[in-house]
């Protein structure tokens, strides 16, 4: 039995493999990362109360620190899609539609720029969502595929297969 898929690199699944990454490889980092930043947008958000009965007053300073709320804020609630956007602007040039084919040792990733090999053992975690199976490797590089396009079998067969190559269980994220 050969599976096959065929993927592209989209905004959306390039947010989703960043999740993955960020919930399964990065677990301890991001929660480290996350508590600084909503401590950091919380002491901003209490410095913006007047005190002593003073009126809030619409000065330079409030509007450069609500302005540095608002940037905050996106970046805590909308990390994923921005760190997909970015990986997505810096895929190299024919890279972004690519069609992989599983073989026993490894398999081959085949783009209009490059063809590659991987061997099952440089996959660190396997990642799940909805419509996306994702190969975390060394916490900086991801591989979303998606499922919708895979041949050779079900994605049932699929997953059981690259448990039994790689040794690793999947992980499932939103």
């Amino acid at each position: 039995m050969t599976f096959e898929i065929h993927s592209d690199i989209t905004n959306r699944s390039m947010a989703i493999a960043s999740r993955a990454m960020r919930k399964v490889l990065r677990r301890k980092r991001s929660i480290l990362w996350a508590v600084f930043g909503w401590s950091v947008f919380i002491f901003n958000a209490l410095l913006l109360i007047p005190f002593n009965g003073e009126p809030f007053t619409l000065d330079a300073s409030t509007v450069i620190s609500l302005l540095v709320e608002v940037m905050l804020l996106s970046v805590l609630l909308f990390q994923d899609r921005f760190n997909g956007m970015i990986a997505r602007k810096n895929a190299l040039a024919g890279t972004k539609e690519y069609h992989v084919a599983f073989g026993e040792d490894s398999y081959t990733v085949v783009t209009a720029a490059t063809t590659s090999t991987f061997r099952y053992e440089l996959i660190d975690a396997l990642a799940e969502s909805q419509d996306y199976i994702i190969f975390l490797m060394k916490k900086r590089y991801a591989q979303p595929l998606d499922k919708r396009t895979l041949t050779g079998g079900t994605v049932e067969e699929f997953k059981r297969f690259l448990e039994e190559k790689t040794g690793k269980t999947f992980r499932r994220v939103k």
